[in-house]
């Protein structure tokens, strides 16, 4: 337990400026925008947060808070350090050892929360893709090429910013298409970084260089994404570029030397559902921050190449595979792999902590209607890249708030879908909710036609 007598009960702790909150049902959010993602806070830890203002000590906080939500104070000191550990290693406070000289108060990002909505008051994050126009033709690609909106100017680039800004969003993963084909694309993350968002870019890294990279940390772009499918022979000719595969790594090499943190992204394919045990040791070899695995679903250019799909025993064994490797690589990079089900392993799983604070026994909780939007680059807004036949409105014109509000519409249809409304082996499966957010309700719409059946990826 903590001492009162421990010097840091008599700071004065402060918020760094850079530092955001949002308030949900049960807590609240933090944001650093140089950090990759989002932290949650529960009840006695963002009340705690929102008293950090440089104006009282320590100690006074903690008499306040304690009162205000009727805790024991004793209790209260039992778990401080828990909360002093996780606000230090965000880095969201500076313990001043005196009093700042006036105080504007807090703002709190998203102050519109309704406490008897089940989700949140806006999206956590926003992919963007900001132009459809690649210089590459991947036929896994999924987007339909043909639809070709327009993109939007600067201008409105602008007032989508400001929108996704005043609801309170924390990250945006700018992609396409290939983002850097936008000419003033530097200039769309200076806009983005001066606004205090958390920035990311997909990109296949052809036009990456150091020039660009840096323009990127200058802006405080955090996580740089760049898609590899294979080994050398097979990345080429998939990608259909001689020289593509190098491109690819360099780019994250150069992106890694510079200090940022980066994602090696491959699409499962059959061509090379047996070399992605060897990207995996790759991407270690060279230092990159995770590895991320993504199912190939047949929508967009890939509709026309449902010769590209796995077997579920196939996924089962590089699911296999890949647990091994996991965990002899622990420390040294992240291995995102949730497409190939790997709680299926073991039962204990540590659960989802994408949506703490959201109330629903065995609720589907996919990232549609909850977590994520996806905006087009003609202002289209999507509740997932892959169900791109569930259009919610156009940013540009509906207000935000409509957008992500419309519990009579699709968002509501996302919201409210409940264990027992799947099929199949999805139904009955133990896994969810703790593991499996019910497995992907896109992967079901786009393979089978039905949004409730089981997930057709799954391996159980």
């Amino acid at each position: 337990m903590p001492e009162q007598e421990d010097p840091l009960y008599e700071t004065y702790p402060i918020l760094y400026s850079f530092a955001r909150l949002r308030r949900e049902n049960g807590g609240g959010f933090m944001f650093n925008p140089y950090l990759y993602n989002e932290k949650w806070v529960n009840e006695f830890g963002f009340k705690l947060l929102t008293c950090f203002d440089g104006t009282n000590t320590l100690n006074k906080i903690i008499d306040d808070v304690t009162e205000e939500l009727g805790l024991e104070r004793e209790k209260a000191n039992c778990s401080l350090d828990d909360y002093i550990n996780e606000f230090n290693q965000y880095f969201v406070v500076d313990w001043r050892k005196k009093p700042n000289s006036s105080s504007a108060g807090i703002k709190l990002d998203s102050n519109n929360l309704d406490t008897s909505n089940n989700y949140y008051s806006a999206p956590l994050s926003v992919l963007w893709d900001i132009t459809y126009r690649c210089n590459m033709k991947c036929p896994h690609c999924l987007i339909d090429y043909s639809k070709n909106p327009e993109e939007m100017n600067l201008n409105d680039v602008e007032v989508v910013l400001q929108k996704l800004r005043n609801a309170g969003v924390f990250t945006i993963n700018f992609s396409g298409g290939e983002p850097l084909l936008r000419e003033d694309f530097t200039e769309i993350i200076e806009m983005a970084s001066s606004m205090g968002f958390g920035l990311r870019i997909s990109t296949n890294g052809l036009l990456l260089n150091e020039d660009t990279i840096r323009s990127f940390i200058d802006n405080m772009l955090f996580c740089i994404q760049v898609s590899v499918d294979g080994m050398k022979e097979t990345h080429d000719s998939f990608r259909g570029l001689r020289g593509s595969f190098k491109k690819a790594i360099q780019a994250l090499r150069l992106s890694s030397d510079n200090g940022l943190h980066t994602t090696m992204s491959t699409m499962i394919i059959k061509p090379n559902i047996n070399e992605i045990p060897d990207l995996l040791d790759l991407a270690v070899i060279n230092g990159f921050s995770s590895f991320k695995l993504n199912s190939f679903m047949p929508v967009g250019r890939g509709s026309d190449a449902s010769e590209l799909g796995v077997t579920k025993d196939q996924v089962k064994r590089l699911a296999s595979i890949l647990a091994e490797k996991r965990d002899l690589y622990k420390d040294k990079i992240d291995v995102q792999m949730a497409a190939v089900f790997p709680w299926l392993f073991d039962d204990h799983g540590i659960g989802n902590i994408a949506v703490r604070g959201i109330r629903g026994h065995k609720k589907v909780r996919c990232s549609a209607g909850q977590t994520n939007l996806v905006i087009s680059p003609d202002g289209t807004v999507y509740p997932c890249p892959y169900l791109t036949d569930f259009p919610l409105g156009n940013i540009l014109k509906d207000p935000l708030k409509d957008i992500w509000h419309d519990n009579l519409g699709i968002m509501g249809k996302f919201r409210n879908i409940f264990q027992n409304d799947l099929k199949g082996k999805c139904r009955d499966c133990k896994f969810i909710p703790s593991n499996c957010n019910g497995g992907c309700r896109a992967a079901a719409y786009n393979i089978t036609g039905d949004l409730y059946a089981e997930d057709p990826f799954c391996w159980k």
